[in-house]
């Protein structure tokens, strides 16, 4: 009698993100360890009271316009829902996104409250795919800016590399993945092609949620006294989106405080200024999806109730 060995996989990606999150963490706290904290106090303590309050207002204001534009996307399929309960579903989402290994949670909270109210579990899974979309490619409208930053930092940036980063994007893991995507969800997706309209007003929702959004980023650099342009931010703040969009750390936490703190240190900022802007937003951000946490609950509820 053969006995068959269950096999043990190692889920590779999970390590990865683990890894890249607990590695991202330990530069973290041994940048923490360089900072004069006195000084960042006197940062903290100095900045105006205004700017706490503009930013947290900018945020949120962000955060409702990329509820509306799922909304524009939902109403266009004959979605019967209105603007604050998708407001709700998708603020609990990001909320949820925030605490949970990755955005798939948030996306997966998506999609099942609005498969409860459609009664379309393909349809409400090419809604939330769509969104995604579409908020990607309003951000890759803002990837000019980010050359123009990598430039005034000493990165010279020649026709070649474009080139080079158009091969990996499209025939690397980026391109497979949109591929795939692309087919699987295809025959939902093209739903959206006869309603141009709707995906046109989806994409200008999108980037103007981007730009108010980081603008409240700009607001906090200004009361921090770090000398930026909106411009600079838009640039600086695009690309440590896209690099927390790597598979290597956990909702980006650690990667992005990095990121953001390197790139304003290159733009002249001071290391007690960089870190600080960096903790600030992360903090302020997440303040913002505080309230999806009851909205959570009964999202949870609701969905217990019909299932």
């Amino acid at each position: 009698m053969i006995m068959n060995k269950p096999s043990s996989q190692i889920n590779w990606k999970m390590v990865l993100k683990w890894g890249g999150t607990i590695i991202s963490f330990i530069l973290l706290v041994w940048l923490l360890t360089k900072l004069d904290w006195q000084k960042s106090w006197e940062i903290l303590k100095n900045m105006p009271v205004y700017s706490y309050g503009l930013a947290l207002l900018l945020m949120l204001l962000g955060q409702f316009l990329n509820s509306v534009r799922w909304y524009v996307l939902l109403r266009a399929q004959d979605v019967h829902i209105s603007i604050g309960e998708t407001f709700k579903i998708f603020i609990s989402g990001v909320f949820a996104s925030n605490f949970l290994p990755s955005t798939i949670g948030g996306d997966t909270l998506r999609f099942l409250a609005i498969a409860r109210i459609t009664k379309d579990r393909p349809l409400g899974l090419a809604s939330v795919v769509l969104d995604r979309l579409v908020n990607l490619a309003a951000s890759c409208t803002l990837i000019p800016f980010s050359v123009s930053v990598l430039r005034t930092t000493g990165l010279h940036i020649n026709s070649d590399l474009y080139t080079m980063a158009g091969l990996t994007i499209f025939n690397g893991k980026v391109g497979q993945w949109f591929t795939r995507v692309f087919n699987k969800y295809k025959d939902l997706l093209i739903r959206w092609l006869d309603k141009p309209v709707s995906l046109l007003v989806a994409f200008l929702i999108a980037w103007s949620s981007s730009v108010i959004i980081l603008s409240a980023v700009w607001v906090l650099s200004q009361g921090i006294g770090i000398q930026v342009s909106l411009w600079q931010v838009l640039g600086a703040n695009t690309i440590s989106y896209f690099i927390t969009l790597l598979p290597i750390s956990i909702s980006g936490y650690g990667l992005r405080e990095i990121t953001v703190t390197s790139l304003y240190t290159l733009m002249g900022a001071t290391l007690e200024q960089a870190t600080a802007l960096a903790l600030i937003t992360r903090i302020i951000s997440t303040i913002v999806t505080v309230p999806g946490v009851i909205w959570l609950q009964q999202i949870i509820h609701k969905n217990e109730e019909a299932s």
